[in-house]
């Protein structure tokens, strides 16, 4: 792609015209016209402006081989280790208060603790969920796939003890001569099956878009 097509395609995606693009410049529209055309290239300021605008590298815009600034080798890995740098925190988050979850109901047996501490994933997914939101407009194929990824490890990680939950509940209206063991089991199913049907759906939406 060449700089002139990348010139255009930055400009429109970010909503600009041609004399808003000028403006933020200081250069003329006839200026940013010709470089939309190839009639004639913006010197080494204007591509450094433009780059900043825009947030893309100079390297990006000069080579015509990329065609996105995710395509440099370097940009692009220093990315990927980024997003699991992060996938890696946020995991290993959940894990701990999963932990908190199996310590308040089966060591301390105390099922409003449970509960509470299912605040702090929700606070955990609610955070995510807004910082991803907040930044949305400039989400990358990645960044998608990264957020689908999340919500799948989330559902597994955070779905049973809402289940357990909601199944303690439910036995306190209908009581039933059962042991401890039929208990767990009937938990672990109805665990994997919600889990299994949250994913499914998550993996359908992504499919969908």
């Amino acid at each position: 792609m060449r700089l002139c097509e990348k010139i255009v395609e930055l400009r429109k995606s970010n909503n600009m015209s041609q004399e808003q693009l000028a403006s933020s410049l200081g250069v003329s529209r006839q200026a940013v016209s010709r470089w939309e055309v190839g009639s004639a290239l913006p010197d080494a300021k204007n591509i450094l402006q433009i780059s900043k605008l825009f947030n893309v590298t100079a390297d990006y815009l000069l080579n015509d081989e990329y065609v996105s600034d995710n395509d440099l080798p370097k940009v692009k890995k220093v990315k990927n280790d980024n997003i699991n740098i992060i996938m890696f925190y946020l995991v290993v988050i959940e894990i701990m208060i999963m932990l908190i979850q199996f310590m308040c109901v089966f060591i301390l047996q105390n099922v409003v603790f449970a509960f509470l501490s299912f605040l702090l994933y929700i606070a955990a997914v609610g955070g995510f969920e807004i910082s991803f939101r907040k930044n949305e407009s400039q989400a990358t194929e990645q960044t998608l796939k990264f957020r689908k990824k999340f919500y799948k490890i989330s559902t597994w990680l955070g779905t049973y003890f809402p289940v357990r939950f909601f199944i303690v509940v439910l036995a306190t209206f209908y009581p039933r001569p059962y042991s401890a063991i039929v208990f767990e089991v009937i938990v672990v199913v109805v665990y994997l099956f919600v889990s299994m049907m949250i994913d499914l759906q998550i993996e359908k939406s992504y499919l969908n878009d």
